[in-house]
């Protein structure tokens, strides 16, 4: 087993996770994508988190899957692939994509901070997340068919409805890399830093959520989660709900009575 793990730390309202295999540029072994999705559980159940950052240690943000023998998915892979075993195949996917899926299915935002590598299945950890911040020179590629795989963790369909088809196939058919700038470019990042900067970079953007209506800052996360799936006549009518849950939440009257005296909210006294 390699030494890593998935730390998490909480910090008042801010969670932060943090994947960490140094040696292996914090490469996913099946024990890390465990505990990656303990960690979205514990996070789950802390009604006092409100954002979440997610990062690699050090230089790398994650360059994806551990591909050593002694990772139990790969012993899975493996016979999968040699006996063209599609039930193993699929079940190994959808476990993968679980975990990741747990981090997603979150109702908080969630942001990758992101420096060096993310590749493959650490991509696939990135695109999972609402927002995602990123150093100029950090280098994202989804290059699985290489390998004769496909990003098939999230990536192809997150990747798609962020960037429409042309750049998901530039990217995904060529499995070439693209550092910060072009990712942003793309919508793949939201914004872009000086290297060493990508986690204060999302504290910081962290820092702007919170200073928001808590049910606000909710209701309006689900419903741009939702957009992707809805006809427009549906997605205007997500809209208007979404408004009728904010404005009877007793967050607008604290938020307009601040705005007057021009102080700080206080979401706290909020019914």
């Amino acid at each position: 087993m390699p030494d890593g793990s998935v730390d998490l730390h909480i910090d008042g309202p801010v969670a932060h996770i943090v994947l960490s295999q140094p040696k292996r540029r914090n490469a996913l072994h099946w024990d890390l994508w465990v505990q990656l999705g303990e960690r979205a559980k514990e996070i789950h159940a802390n009604p006092e988190i409100r954002v979440v950052i997610v990062s690699g240690a050090d230089a790398h943000f994650c360059s994806g899957m551990d591909l050593s023998m002694d990772n139990p998915a790969v012993q899975r892979l493996a016979p999968a692939m040699l006996t063209k075993d599609q039930n193993a195949a699929r079940q190994l996917i959808q476990d993968l994509k679980s975990f990741i899926q747990a981090i997603a299915d979150l109702p908080i935002p969630t942001i990758a901070a992101i420096e060096g590598a993310c590749v493959g299945g650490g991509m696939e950890v990135a695109l999972g997340c609402d927002l995602r911040v990123a150093a100029h020179n950090a280098q994202f590629a989804l290059n699985e068919v290489r390998a004769g795989m496909v990003p098939d963790l999230g990536g192809t369909a997150r990747l798609t409805r962020i960037t429409g088809t042309g750049r998901a196939a530039d990217l995904i058919l060529t499995a070439r890399r693209i550092d910060g700038h072009e990712a942003k470019a793309w919508g793949v990042t939201q914004r872009v830093c000086e290297p060493g900067e990508a986690l204060s970079t999302a504290k910081k953007m962290a820092e702007e959520i919170l200073a928001n209506a808590p049910v606000a800052v909710q209701t309006a996360l689900k419903t741009i989660r939702n957009i992707p799936d809805l006809n427009q006549e549906d997605a205007l009518t997500a809209d208007t709900e979404a408004g009728v849950i904010a404005l009877t939440s007793g967050e607008p009257a604290i938020g307009i009575q601040a705005f007057l005296a021009k102080k700080a909210p206080d979401w706290s006294q909020a019914n």
